[in-house]
C-alpha cells in the first residue's frame, strides 16, 4: 500500500528530470557558424592566444587547421596526380 505512493513520486521525479534535460538541450543557443572564423584567420592565427582558450574552442580551431591542412594535401596530390598524367600522355 505505501509502495504504490512512493513509485508514483519516483517515476513522475524522474520524468521532469528528463522533460527538464530535453527542454534544457533544446533551449540551449545554437553553436556559432564556423565559417566565420575560417575567413578573417590564417593558420598562424589559429593558434595565437592559445593558452587563453576554452577546450570547446581548442577543438573547434584544431578541426578547423586539420580541414584546411587536408584541403591542401588533396590539392597538392591532384596537381602532382595531372602532371603525372600529362607525362603519361606526352610519351
Amino acid at each position: 500500500m505505501t509502495i504504490d505512493p512512493i513509485l508514483s513520486l519516483v517515476l513522475a521525479c524522474c520524468g521532469l528530470f528528463a522533460a527538464g534535460l530535453c527542454l534544457g538541450s533544446w533551449m540551449r543557443p545554437s553553436p556559432r557558424p564556423e565559417a566565420d572564423l575560417e575567413e578573417p584567420v590564417d593558420d598562424a592565427g589559429l593558434f595565437c592566444g592559445w593558452d587563453g582558450l576554452s577546450v570547446g574552442e581548442r577543438r573547434r580551431r584544431l578541426a578547423l587547421y586539420q580541414r584546411r591542412v587536408r584541403a591542401r594535401i588533396a590539392e597538392q596530390e591532384r596537381a602532382w596526380l595531372q602532371a603525372r598524367l600529362r607525362e603519361y600522355a606526352k610519351g
